[in-house]
């Protein structure tokens, strides 16, 4: 089979980057012998991170043809998708390479937060996939999309892009919110209320029980580290000395290493958990850790697998996709980081983490429906 993934791996980020790996342990043990083609960001840096194989290959072509054109907004980047091959745009960009598009079975949009109106070129992506399913038969599915924040479509938009939607085999939703907004407003589409694709691993396939340390993990964006008040950093240190290992779980690196810089200076026996580590190796957790989580997907997987902790969100985009954890069991409590207080630690283990198994099943089982016989 030739298939085709398309997502915005490649900064590299940690959530990004766990539903990469996922697909690929997927295809590695579901369809052995496939020719998977991944269209991310940057091609260089999932190469680096992931490897290639001689099926498994990495391209970053269509995120050059979408961000080609930036002057118009996420729902008019979606039509330009649509009416792209009918404009002639494959000999246009006849130096990038599209050519595995028609030469698959089926072409997936593979989960993430990319589809909103901070980066509108890629509403492109829905539009090219549904004329390829218009023109050429191919099946189109999405999985794990955390849509949004998009702006209403404009009234004489709705037919077609109703339309578009339609093309696709299935859509899935990673938050109930979107899920919702979409389904209404495109009542042709084959929407899903599902979950996020980091549920193609159980979560004992990502982290390791062990009680022989108490450990503090901390996660923060660039951008609200002034909101951390002097008197949150010295509360924070206070309770910071009470772990065994205190560590900084790295997720845009990028962004991270000065990030990183800040709270070493703040908390001196911070360690950095590095990505590849959390990848590739699995994560230790263990009944009295903590965590304190701006990143979502940090939220996500130490939620799933029972720890304690608070969040932080400051933005619609945020916003929703915390409250997509919380919405699924995540025991976490909610912070703004100017006060810091001495959290309430439940023995009881979170709705999220006891229902883990049934998750990951139900996950596998909702991609093996898309994928196999």
């Amino acid at each position: 089979m030739n298939i085709v993934l398309i997502g915005g791996a490649g900064a590299p980020n940690y959530g990004d980057e766990l539903i990469v790996k996922g697909w690929i342990d997927f295809f590695k043990e579901h369809l052995p012998g496939s020719t998977v083609t991944l269209y991310e960001n940057i091609a260089d840096k999932e190469k680096k991170l992931h490897g290639e194989t001689r099926n498994i290959k990495f391209k970053d072509d269509l995120v050059k043809v979408a961000k080609s054109f930036s002057e118009i907004g996420f729902w008019e980047q979606v039509l330009r998708g649509y009416h792209f091959i009918d404009n002639g745009g494959v000999e246009k960009y006849h130096q990038y390479d599209l050519k595995p598009f028609f030469e698959a079975d089926i072409v997936h949009l593979h989960g993430g937060g990319y589809l909103n109106n901070y980066d509108p070129e890629k509403g492109f992506y829905i539009g090219f996939l549904a004329s390829l399913k218009e023109k050429y038969g191919k099946k189109i599915v999405a999985t794990g999309i955390g849509f949004g924040p998009a702006p209403e479509p404009k009234k004489e938009q709705l037919e077609l892009l109703n339309n578009i939607f339609a093309h696709y085999h299935a859509f899935e939703l990673r938050d109930v919110d979107n899920f919702r907004w979409l389904k209404s407003k495109f009542t042709n589409g084959h929407f899903v209320n599902g979950l996020d694709d980091c549920y193609l691993y159980a979560i004992t396939d990502i982290v390791k029980k062990d009680n022989s340390k108490k450990r503090l993990y901390l996660s923060f964006l660039a951008y609200n580290l002034n909101k951390v008040t002097s008197e949150y950093w010295d509360n924070l240190q206070a309770f910071s000395a009470t772990f065994d290992e205190v560590l900084f779980f790295e997720s845009y690196p990028w962004q991270d290493n000065e990030v990183f810089d800040i709270v070493k200076k703040k908390i001196p026996a911070a360690q950095k958990l590095v990505i590849k580590d959390s990848l590739y190796k699995k994560i230790n957790v263990g009944p009295n850790d903590f965590a304190i989580c701006a990143r979502f997907h940090v939220h996500f997987i130490l939620a799933r697998a029972g720890v304690n902790g608070i969040y932080s969100k400051d933005s619609k985009y945020y916003n929703v996709k915390h409250q997509s954890i919380v919405d699924r069991g995540s025991d976490m409590k909610f912070t703004d980081f100017t006060q810091f207080s001495p959290p309430v630690v439940t023995e009881k283990e979170a709705y999220i983490a006891q229902q883990d198994v049934c998750l990951h099943e139900q996950k596998l089982g909702f991609c093996q429906s898309l994928y196999l016989p």
